[in-house]
């Protein structure tokens, strides 16, 4: 297979993180030439590793330094690699979750059909049904992909994201209320167990998202976005909104808002840890994330707050 000599300068204090990501990739550097401030290395690679280690290695080099790629050097038979599971490429990452972060109409038709499946088993207090709900709500995708637009401050993939999981959840609720509204007509709702438990969030929903939002980062770094299925189950994005839905057409306000917020926490913790998988996976810096932890921080206290006063009254 084709190799490439990979030429690299660096300040001497940046080494160690770039001698992790190579050691992560199991390439091994030549020093060159080496300074008190300064260190000139040499790097065989692959050719098909060859892009992943320059997107990997250009978050830990500073303004001055610099690498440079040299056509391919030499080719030789490829030996039998062994199996093994490899973290997603940032670029493949990035391409994943741009998918994931597009409003399409199937993806309309499934927020829709999760949050009639989800009514269904809030009204009838089936906790059966709820679960289905959750297993094909769609709405864990762009919120992932939004952790990592904002990380990166990638304004397309940020806009992109934020637009489809606002336009899920308002589709989310909207569908919750007109079932709500027209259930009502011919037979009033009697809140059960269900809609009840989503009404009064409390910092246990808050540990909870944070969990959820690091397994949720983790399946997409390692290129297995199949176990979200898992990941909806235990985060129940879904639930609150339609809860806080019908609450409204039933004419619960403190309800109705408690659901909402518990939705909205759940959301911010699931972006917060995302990012925070995605910067310790890609090593960037955590000052990066400081605007999401305030606005956790925040909606943290409130909860705290709101749940010890019984702000979020379970009867109208």
């Amino acid at each position: 297979m084709a190799r490439h000599l990979l030429y690299l300068q660096t300040e001497t204090s940046r080494m160690p993180s770039v001698l992790g990501v190579m050691e992560d990739q199991d390439v091994h550097p030549l020093v060159l030439r080496s300074s008190e401030d300064q260190i000139y290395l040499v790097v065989p690679v692959d050719t098909a590793e060859a892009d992943q280690l320059l997107t990997l290695l250009k978050p830990v080099l500073g303004p001055d330094d610099w690498m440079a790629l040299d056509t391919p050097a030499w080719t030789f038979p490829e030996p039998e690699a062994a199996e093994r599971e490899e973290p997603t490429p940032a670029e493949e990452l990035e391409s994943d979750l741009d998918q994931a972060a597009r409003l399409t109409p199937w993806f309309a038709f499934l927020t829709v059909a999760s949050a009639t499946i989800a009514f269904a088993g809030l009204v009838r207090d089936d906790p059966l049904l709820v679960l289905a709900s959750m297993i094909i709500a769609p709405l864990m995708g762009p919120l992932m992909a939004l952790g990592f637009g904002l990380l990166w401050r990638h304004r397309r993939l940020t806009l992109q994201a934020g637009l489809t999981a606002a336009a899920g959840a308002g589709l989310a609720w909207a569908a919750a209320w007109l079932l709500a509204s027209a259930f009502l007509t011919a037979q009033p709702i009697e809140p059960g167990t269900q809609l009840v438990a989503r009404s009064a969030p409390n910092l246990f929903d808050l540990a909870l998202a944070l969990v959820t939002g690091a397994v949720g980062a983790y399946s997409y770094i390692r290129g297995q976005g199949q176990t979200l299925v898992g990941v909806m189950v235990a985060i129940a994005l879904l639930p609150p909104l339609v809860a806080s839905g019908v609450f409204s057409a039933i004419g619960w306000p403190g309800p109705a808002t408690g659901a909402f917020y518990l939705a909205l926490v759940n959301a911010a913790a699931l972006l917060f840890t995302a990012a925070v998988g995605y910067a310790v996976r890609f090593r960037l810096t955590v000052r990066r994330l400081w605007p999401l932890a305030l606005l956790l921080g925040a909606l943290a206290l409130l909860l705290w707050w709101s749940s010890r006063a019984g702000f979020w009254a379970a009867h109208p």
